[in-house]
């Protein structure tokens, strides 16, 4: 879904399952351009700030214990630390903006 000139960028460093990223980052946040081609599920974490618009497929998101689908067409929004994770649908694509200018590590980066 995503063209060339998005899939060309850093691949993200990811450990949840289903997910491929690319990121786009500055030193004032980062973007990630996220593909779930078979589905994934990204554990309970916490982090800064961050948005979410969900391009096609469904994310079902918990949120400090309270469940809710984002579908096509809708967005999302974390606060500071917020306790969260997800279930992401066969194909599932999604764009987050993260305050936290360092959230996801390009794959090629030393850890």
């Amino acid at each position: 879904m995503f063209p060339e000139f998005i899939r060309q960028l850093p691949a993200a460093d990811v450990d949840f399952s289903g997910a491929q990223a690319w990121l786009l980052s500055s030193p004032d946040g980062q973007v990630g351009f996220w593909s779930f081609p078979e589905g994934g599920s990204v554990p309970a974490h916490r982090h800064g700030p961050q948005i979410g618009v969900v391009l096609s497929g469904c994310v079902t998101l918990t949120v400090e214990g309270e469940t809710h689908e984002v579908k096509a067409g809708n967005m999302f929004t974390l606060e500071d630390l917020e306790l969260h994770s997800a279930t992401v649908a066969p194909g599932t694509y999604v764009i987050e903006v993260y305050r936290d200018a360092d959230r996801h590590k390009p794959l090629d980066e030393p850890k």
